[in-house]
């Protein structure tokens, strides 16, 4: 009885560790690229258990990311890119500035079944390609909306009164959704033409319908107010508009404003979550994820690098057991918390995790070298301000002298001759003393303008070095945790991580001037006090 009750114990002090750490997992991204590094990754989808992965001008398939990425397909350099892709279980579709193409095969064999005598019309933007399985797609192109139930054989063209350029397109329940530059629009697949749900903020010329007008409007006016990107989920509509995300639950008659705060860039994809009930957005400066309770928006940046932006997020599945980040350098997966599920930590030794990094530097520590080595101290604005008024108390002193010499001479004139006579030097000098004083600085110093330029200059710098630190410093936490927790048994994995590790360390050291390596003791030094 002993026995069931010790580990009835063990049992649900395991089960309380391992709910803990999942709930309280910072979840962290992954780069996928694997033998494709630093690619402009632009579209992904999961079709038949294979991703399939579209970059400017290739097309890369994997069963399993790690074992690497294979070419499938490849347009030839020219004015030729590749925008989009879909599919499902074998077929896939790629959608390029000139035409649409489609493998039967699983990416062996392609073919073009979309293409017109029209430019605008051939380059295919975006596509909905998630009813395959009854043959439907529909794709967005420069120059409207074009419709298939037969998997690309045959086209209809329901552009009908919608000629803008499309940039996204879904099918739900029957009903077409259409994000242009000038709006949404909606049809069912048997209506005549297009109405409008949401109007873009840009002013319309008098008498301007859904036609596109005469003159192109100015670039960043048309871009900034277009429907980017949009997603569906249930009764609930989101779409994207330059930096803002707006909704609707009533078909699109009435739109509300998402709560903005958190989040940073334009708004460039909309993932709403079945399964987990959660909200991801992506923009050209991250990813983020909406936090209801807070109604704001967290940003999803740990493992990703600075200044990346991010073309498109998706899940790998309708299970949705990871999130896919597609940008201008790369793949990257998001590794959730539930890789702390599986940890082995020894529940009867309190202190694991503190021992764990006991002997290095606690991040405060790190933050102090951090500013002393940049030497961007608030202290030392605030000594600079002290000395300019005290400059005032500080005399102007000015010192001189000067000399004089001079020689007179009398001229004297007679009936037969002419006299000079020299006189004795006359010698002159003397010199001067003045001190002055500007109590005015006292009050108000010219310095002090400059002082502040250089102090909000200082202001930036630091938070750019503190958030550099923050994120290499969790990141290598992180590391060393997964290493310790459950070291990988696969020789190559383990390499990677523990070259990670070094990548960070040395990061860290090259911010603080080597402060983590010279103060970071041994294990058997910690273990001996």
């Amino acid at each position: 009885m002993r026995n069931v009750m010790v580990c009835a114990v063990i049992l649900t002090a395991l089960v309380i560790v391992t709910h803990y750490a999942f709930g309280q997992a910072q979840d962290i991204w992954v780069g996928k690229d694997g033998n494709i590094r630093n690619v402009y990754a632009k579209d992904m989808v999961s079709s038949g258990g294979d991703f399939y992965l579209a970059t400017k001008s290739e097309v890369y398939k994997s069963r399993d990311v790690k074992e690497g990425w294979q070419p499938v397909f490849s347009i030839p350099a020219g004015g030729n890119e590749i925008n989009c892709i879909g599919g499902y279980s074998r077929t896939v579709f790629i959608g390029t500035k000139r035409g649409l193409f489609r493998s039967d095969d699983r990416g062996k064999k392609w073919s073009n079944v979309f293409r017109t005598v029209i430019p605008g019309k051939n380059c295919v933007n975006c596509m909905d390609s998630s009813m395959l399985p009854s043959r439907i797609i529909i794709i967005g192109t420069e120059n409207g909306v074009f419709y298939s139930d037969n998997s690309g054989d045959g086209w209809d063209n329901i552009s009908a009164n919608l000629k803008d350029r499309i940039n996204c397109v879904s099918l739900k329940d029957g009903v077409i959704f259409a994000g242009g530059d000038s709006g949404l629009y909606f049809r069912t697949a048997k209506a005549r033409g297009w109405e409008r749900l949401f109007v873009a903020s840009r002013p319309e010329k008098q008498g301007e319908g859904l036609e596109a007008p005469e003159e192109p409007a100015e670039e960043d006016e048309e871009m900034s107010d277009a429907v980017r990107c949009m997603s569906v989920k249930g009764k609930r509509l989101y779409i994207g508009i330059g930096k803002d995300i707006k909704y609707s639950d009533d078909g699109g008659k009435s739109w509300r404003d998402l709560a903005r705060e958190g989040l940073a860039g334009d708004i460039t994809g909309i993932l709403p979550s079945e399964k987990f009930g959660k909200l991801y957005c992506s923009t050209e400066r991250g990813v983020f994820e909406f936090s209801a309770e807070d109604d704001r928006w967290r940003e999803l940046y740990k493992g990703i690098g600075k200044n990346v932006s991010i073309n498109s997020i998706i899940f790998d599945g309708g299970d949705e057991r990871h999130l896919w980040a597609l940008t201008d350098k790369g793949i990257f997966r998001m590794e959730s918390g539930s890789y702390m599920m599986d940890q082995r930590i020894d529940v009867e030794k309190p202190g694991t995790l503190k021992a764990l990094f006991a002997g290095e530097p606690t991040f405060r520590q790190l933050q102090k070298a951090a500013i002393d080595f940049a030497e961007v101290n608030p202290e030392k604005i605030k000594n600079w301000r002290t000395q300019a008024r005290l400059k005032a108390l500080m005399p102007k002193v000015s010192c001189g002298m000067d000399s004089n010499r001079s020689t007179n001479y009398q001229i004297y004139t007679s009936a037969t001759k002419d006299y000079v006579v020299g006189g004795p030097d006359d010698i002159s000098g003397g010199w001067d003393f003045s001190i002055s004083w500007d109590l005015g600085d006292l009050v108000w110093g010219t310095d002090q303008t400059s002082i502040d330029v250089r102090s909000r200059l200082m202001v930036q710098l630091r938070n750019d070095i503190l958030d550099d630190l923050r994120r290499a410093y969790y990141e290598r936490r992180r590391v060393q945790y997964e290493l310790a927790a459950e070291p990988p048994q696969d020789p190559k994995v383990r390499f990677e991580k523990e070259l990670r590790l070094s990548e960070l360390t040395q990061a860290i050291d090259d911010l603080t001037g080597n402060y983590l390596s010279e103060n970071a003791r041994k294990p058997e030094e910690v273990k001996g006090k």
